[in-house]
């Protein structure tokens, strides 16, 4: 992703700025800035993520009106208050949620030029089977998502992993693809994987995908 990234901000120039959801600790935050971010703001629901983040910031030397982070729920943000964003980073984070295309949505309204999003996927398998309408009526499905009920004791145990307690969606490729279709990207499109990256990529475990307005 970083080529694309880096092209996307080059092409806005020195005012170009960047969003990173689900920040953690703040790692692809100070990473958009190398790749040519004016500013950049974190966004992470654990206090706790946000407050090392700021003690990394500190320890690096970023200025903090250049690098912000605020500690925030993605469905609680809006364009009105935090505005739009030349390049949006949603990294490891829809598949830790109940509500992933609702997430996918919020990225979109926040994005006024490319949304990296990416997530662990489903092994590929048979189309699957489903009724609709009428008794005896079946559609298949190429999309499907896998349903796995997070451990209450996680929110307590990690700090990098989702909320303890919720049932988060997992999706294959063809379901992560259409969700980024459904949330009103223009342009959707899967970079392609080179055989020396991790094997969890290469395998097709997880993906990377992109999100153009």
């Amino acid at each position: 992703m970083e080529p694309i990234v880096r092209e996307t901000l080059a092409a806005v120039g020195h005012e170009a700025t960047a969003l990173d959801l689900a920040c953690s600790e703040g790692w692809f935050a100070h990473r958009l800035l190398d790749w040519g971010a004016r500013r950049v703001l974190g966004v992470d629901i654990r206090p706790e993520n946000v407050d090392r983040a700021e003690l990394v910031r500190a320890r690096l030397g970023s200025a903090a009106d250049r690098l912000g982070f605020e500690v925030a729920d993605v469905f609680d943000l809006r364009p009105e208050r935090i505005g739009t964003f030349d390049v949006v980073l949603c990294l490891g984070l829809i598949y830790h949620l109940e509500n992933p295309v609702g997430a996918l949505r919020i990225a979109q309204a926040l994005t006024r030029g490319v949304c990296v999003v990416e997530s662990q996927l489903v092994e590929p398998h048979e189309p699957l089977r489903h009724g609709w309408d009428a008794a005896g009526k079946l559609m298949t499905q190429e999309a499907a998502w896998a349903a796995f009920p997070e451990p209450a004791e996680r929110q307590k145990s990690s700090l990098t992993g989702s909320q303890g307690g919720v049932v988060s969606l997992i999706p294959n490729r063809e379901a992560l693809i259409q969700a980024m279709r459904a949330s009103g990207f223009e342009r959707v499109e899967c970079p392609a994987v080179p055989p020396t990256l991790d094997p969890l990529y290469v395998e097709g475990h997880r993906l990377v995908v992109v999100g153009r307005r």
